[in-house]
């Protein structure tokens, strides 16, 4: 209706620009305006007698609109608009034909459905006034004659990287738009803010058409599990697993090692949540690469189960780190910590003792020269060690040149601090004021960070429970229950705010409140921890001899802050469908990187002949060497790079991964239509539900991109303009024989 009032639809209005093609001068129109302003005036002035102020008003005000109308009228009215040429434009259909097209629904596959959408009058009134490219893609855009033969099924979907490939037409041929029908499912993820730029600075719009289910309630998808890469022998793993399920329920998953069941664990699925997620321990002795397999149970009528299971490779190793701990003054914590880490073997714990002013006594040091001048003077010095710990020793002691190389310790080497309070430690020790409290996670006072020796009971905060250095016990409750059991600290100092990436990890009840204990953030390439007292050596003084809570705990927390700082030559894996790159780091002593190297990575699969990939300096991180590979067979892949100067091998890398070739396509299988929504939106385009397609080919003519050509279209004869001016007219007229002033 509203599209017959105003003449042409809504599309012409919102494309178009409005115009009067009657080209008289405005002045024209002001003056006829004001003219019949005045001569309606006079005349209704000399009707005074007859009709009241109010009334004069009203008939006044109609015949105004009235002549307003006309004049527009006179000026002819159009809505100029630019619309593609008919016949030279090309406009591309683009059809997902990847494996997830295939999964089978109530009335059909996604396939079956998209084919019925592309038959559709809409799509095929378009080759009645453009020129049509038809393309299949999954990885790829690949050009088709018709869709009567569709090409196998490909077992990976990159959506941004098709559709630039078939965007680029447009630098050599009219590209009027494109037209998308797909699921939606990417196993590239979403589409970065970046990708969406690129795509949308070829202005050519992409309407997008989606298909497929967006929910699947019979079908369990394990979408991610997350764990450290390596570990510590003896140590436990905190995995996080995250279900993707449409509705709830109960789930079983199990873990493997290589083909042996380690642990089964039931997963509570929440009603409202569409991913729940869950923590389980994993403990690791022994050394090498170990397989870890997450699988689980398919439901009742589930007909995909590749997505049930994961992969993950952890590397537990024999390694020797290196702590180095400075304390200021001879106290009980200092004693207790170094005893808990005697017997453990992957940690090297080298400290330095203040006994008078500039002596320190040396303990752990692996040479009579270690350390003689004290705390280390240069960067290479302190950059051997792999984590750092400050007692209670006051800022001053440091001179401005350490302090800058313990803050670059953090950012750059990718080191760990943790700072431990005491009566000149922290807030105390004028930390705040230092160089270092830029990487710390608390904004340190030291009119409110007194050191207090008083008693406190420690909590484990939600955070902390599941942190694998917090634990007693692999079982959550009886973990929570030790916790519970351990006595008072003897001593506490309050930290101050925390910073916006600070995670707290333990908390103390100080007269009903809960303050932070343990705290710590990531900074740079490292992360920062404060642990805010100095008294955990109760838990070893008022507990029976046989307890290890205390060495547990400092044994832990050491190891996880060295577990993840990266070494000199730092080497890491990602996994893109089955596409696998490389990403290496090479820095020398001071951590300054190296750029003069040559990178070859060694691949070697399960299965299968071992390649060479060379590495080459990323476009946008020129430190950072790159690689990639494709993995076309399903296997553990061991990978070392090797470093060459004048090939001359340097040094090496290794990591190993496993990967499952061919299932990347099964962990996108629900239907991605906000994806599609995003990527129409982006480049100018609109998505389409599949009743809303007779707009198409109105929507598509309006597109900027191609060759266009300017229409004008009148809007005088609207039929909304002459029942504007019978309305008018009309009320005027029963007003006055309503007043009986005809």
């Amino acid at each position: 209706m509203l599209d017959y009032l105003l003449k042409y639809p809504q599309i012409v209005y919102d494309q178009g620009e409005l115009i009067f093609a009657r080209e008289w001068p405005v002045w024209i129109a002001i003056a006829s305006f004001v003219v019949i302003l005045i001569t309606i005036s006079v005349m209704l002035l000399a009707k005074r007698t007859t009709l009241r102020l109010p009334q004069l008003f009203c008939i006044w005000g109609l015949q105004l609109c009235m002549v307003l109308v006309v004049l527009v009228v006179l000026w002819q009215p159009a809505i100029m608009t630019e619309k593609l040429r008919a016949g030279d434009n090309v406009i591309a259909i683009m059809l997902d034909t990847s494996q997830s097209m295939t999964y089978s629904q109530a009335d059909g596959s996604r396939m079956q459905e998209a084919l019925t959408v592309i038959d559709n009058d809409a799509i095929s009134a378009l080759q009645d006034h453009y020129q049509i490219s038809r393309f299949t893609f999954a990885h790829d855009a690949n050009p088709t004659e018709s869709y009567e033969t569709l090409p196998s099924p490909e077992q990976m979907t990159l959506l941004g990287n098709s559709v630039r490939q078939v965007l680029s037409m447009s630098r050599s041929t009219p590209l009027g738009a494109i037209v998308l029908v797909s699921d939606g499912a990417d196993n590239a993820g979403a589409l970065t803010q970046d990708q969406l730029a690129e795509l949308a600075s070829f202005n050519v719009p992409v309407h997008a058409i989606g298909v497929g289910q967006e929910e699947i309630e019979e079908d369990l998808e394990l979408q991610e599990v997350t764990l450290p890469g390596q570990a510590l022998p003896g140590t436990i793993l905190a995995a996080r697993v995250a279900v993707r399920h449409d509705k709830p329920g109960q789930a079983r998953l199990k873990i493997y090692d290589n083909d042996n069941i380690i642990m089964s664990h039931d997963l509570e699925l929440d009603e409202g949540n569409k991913i729940s997620t869950a923590w389980i321990d994993i403990p690791v002795s022994d050394t090498g690469y170990r397989h870890l397999r997450f699988s689980l149970d398919p439901w009742e009528g589930e007909q995909i189960t590749e997505n049930n299971h994961q992969s993950r490779v952890v590397n537990v190793k024999e390694e020797k780190y290196k702590v180095l701990y400075i304390e200021g003054e001879p106290r009980w914590e200092y004693k207790f910590i170094r005893r808990a880490m005697d017997k453990d073997q992957s940690i090297d714990l080298v400290s330095l003792l203040r006994v008078s002013q500039n002596k320190f006594y040396r303990q752990g040091i692996s040479s009579p020269d270690e350390l003689v001048e004290g705390f280390p003077l240069t960067k290479a010095e302190l950059f051997k060690y792999n984590a750092l710990i400050i007692g209670s020793i006051e800022a001053a002691s440091f001179t401005p040149e350490q302090q800058q190389m313990v803050h670059d310790f953090v950012s750059e080497r990718g080191g760990s601090l943790l700072m431990i309070a005491g009566l000149n430690g922290l807030g105390s020790g004028g930390w705040e004021n230092s160089l270092i409290y830029e990487a710390l996670p608390a904004r340190l006072s030291q009119s409110n960070g007194k050191f207090i020796r008083e008693k406190a009971k420690v909590e484990l905060t939600a955070a902390g429970l599941h942190s694998p250095m917090l634990k007693f016990d692999q079982d959550i409750n009886n973990n929570r229950k030790a916790w519970q059991e351990l006595p008072e600290i003897a001593d506490y100092q309050l930290i101050g705010e925390l910073k916006p990436a600070a995670s707290t990890l333990l908390t103390i009840d100080v007269n009903g409140e809960n303050h932070p204990l343990l705290v710590n953030q990531p900074y740079g390439r490292g992360s920062s921890y404060i642990f805010a007292t100095g008294g955990t050596w109760r838990w070893q003084m008022s507990m029976p001899l046989e307890d290890q809570s205390h060495e547990t705990f400092w044994r832990q927390l050491l190891r996880e802050l060295v577990i993840d700082t990266p070494g000199r030559f730092f080497m890491t894996s990602q996994v893109t469908g089955d596409q696998i790159s490389i990403k290496t780091e090479i820095r020398d002593e001071n951590y300054e990187p190296e750029r003069e190297l040559k990178l070859t990575a060694i691949v070697t699969p399960q299965t299968g002949e071992a390649m060479t990939v060379e590495l080459h300096p990323s476009q946008d991180i020129p430190d950072l060497m790159t690689g990639e590979f494709r993995a076309d067979t399903s296997g553990l892949y061991d990978i070392e790079t090797i470093t060459r100067r004048d090939n001359e091998p340097i040094a090496s890398a290794r990591i190993a991964i496993y990967h499952d070739a061919g299932k990347a396509e099964y962990f996108s299988l629900r239907a991605n239509h906000m994806l599609l929504q995003q990527l129409a939106d982006a480049t100018g385009g609109r998505y389409w539900n599949q009743d809303e397609l007779d707009e198409l080919l109105s929507a598509i003519e309006f597109s900027a991109a191609g060759i266009t050509q300017r229409e004008i279209s009148p809007l005088w004869d609207a039929p909304l303009i002459f029942i504007l001016l019978f309305l008018f007219k009309a009320t005027e007229w029963l007003l006055r024989r309503r007043w009986n002033t005809i």
